[in-house]
């Protein structure tokens, strides 16, 4: 019964996003992200990626998480759009997405040469070049990443997303000693590689080696459309199963680790609600809990340990918080509005409710202040610029 609700939420968020593309079709093209090209020494050979930049960061000096999606090409569009939609909702952060295009997906995502299909026939021609993903992982890793990271302002929070084979990637990335990613979405991932390779590694995988990280796995059970045979894929879902078990026996905190079964979702209809659940599921801490009745030392510790203290406390939580307490104890509620100035200088909304504190406490002094700074981030705020003139014209008289 739950899922449903999800479901619709996210069909309709898919729906919109095509609504306006149609509307586009007699207008001027609508762009949401860039193409570019970096050649790679260690693959031998150019490689493509769209790079999307939140609509903050041009008016923001703030560092941003990064998000790599892979088979860009496919569902960067869709994926953008949802990622675009849980950010105004104030789901998740605002991030970087880099959704890196295909060359060779097969040797890229897999771990091993291995030259069968998942239903056990022979696979010598499509999987020829399998068991790259080392090589694809150092590319990311060596190549990529440092690239963005010189280029644009970035936080060390890194999110790897892909479904199918580049779950398998994922899964890799995420038994990774070298890897620099944080989260890991796993949408209905090709474990079943190589008689459950990746289950083995994990197995034999060090718990200290990834107690730090968060993953998300899913799962989908729907195959009527499918011409082969069903019960073939309950392979791959006794696969991720097992990967899922595997963690839970080592030990892994079920804080860090969620697997989600989609029986009315097939292969290629999961994708869309994996990446909302599982974002939902990555992001879940960065709202903390009972915010209200803390003291502002138990919120900025908060926030220094979760996430290895790379987000600090949303400033409408903040902001909200300030306001609450502002009914009641005004000196209370000043060190919150001063929190999210100092974490915030370039927010006018910031400014502007620091002001309206010191106004209400009768400094008007420092009210001006925060009001002019308030109006020079933001020469639109008519607010600040009504208080500014009533202040300056008591001031002179």
């Amino acid at each position: 019964m739950r899922v449903l609700p999800i479901i619709t939420k996210v069909l309709i968020v898919f729906l919109i996003f095509l609504q306006y593309n149609a509307f586009g079709q007699n207008a001027t093209p609508y762009s949401i992200g860039n193409t570019y090209k970096i050649h790679s020494k260690i693959l031998k050979e150019d490689r493509s990626y769209i790079l999307e930049l939140p609509s903050s960061y041009k008016t923001s000096k703030a560092k941003y998480p990064i998000l790599v999606l892979l088979d860009g090409e496919i569902s960067y569009h869709s994926h953008s759009g949802i990622l675009k939609q849980m950010t105004e909702g104030r789901q998740i952060p605002e991030m970087i997405i880099v959704a890196i295009t295909n060359v060779d997906r097969v040797r890229d995502y897999t771990p091993t040469n291995y030259l069968t299909n998942l239903n056990g026939s022979s696979a010598v021609d499509n999987h020829k070049t399998s068991g790259g993903s080392a090589e694809f992982l150092k590319f990311m890793e060596e190549e990529l990443l440092p690239k963005i990271e010189k280029t644009y302002r970035t936080s060390a929070f890194k999110t790897l997303v892909g479904i199918s084979h580049g779950g398998l990637l994922v899964g890799s990335a995420f038994l990774s000693k070298e890897t620099s990613f944080n989260a890991f979405v796993s949408m209905d991932p090709s474990f079943w590689w190589d008689n459950q390779y990746l289950i083995k590694q994990l197995e034999n995988t060090d718990l200290n080696q990834i107690k730090d990280k968060r993953i998300y796995v899913s799962t989908a059970d729907k195959f009527e459309n499918f011409d082969r045979i069903p019960h073939v894929f309950t392979t791959n879902i006794n696969s991720q199963e097992n990967f899922n078990t595997t963690l839970k026996n080592k030990g892994f905190s079920p804080n860090q680790v969620a697997f989600e079964y989609f029986k009315e979702e097939n292969h290629w209809t999961v994708a869309l609600i994996s990446l909302y659940q599982g974002m939902q599921f990555i992001y879940k801490g960065l709202k903390m809990k009972n915010a209200q009745e803390s003291t502002l030392e138990e919120i900025i510790t908060y926030y220094k340990t979760y996430y290895n203290g790379e987000f600090l406390p949303p400033e409408n939580e903040i902001n909200a918080i300030g306001y609450y307490h502002l009914k009641n104890d005004i000196k209370k509620a000043l060190p919150f509005f001063k929190l999210n100035v100092s974490n915030y200088p370039t927010s006018s909304n910031a400014f502007d409710s620091l002001g309206e504190v010191y106004m209400g406490s009768g400094d008007k002094e420092k009210a001006l202040k925060n009001y002019k700074e308030s109006l020079r981030l933001n020469p639109k705020n008519a607010n600040a610029k009504k208080i500014i003139e009533q202040l300056s014209a008591k001031k002179n008289n």
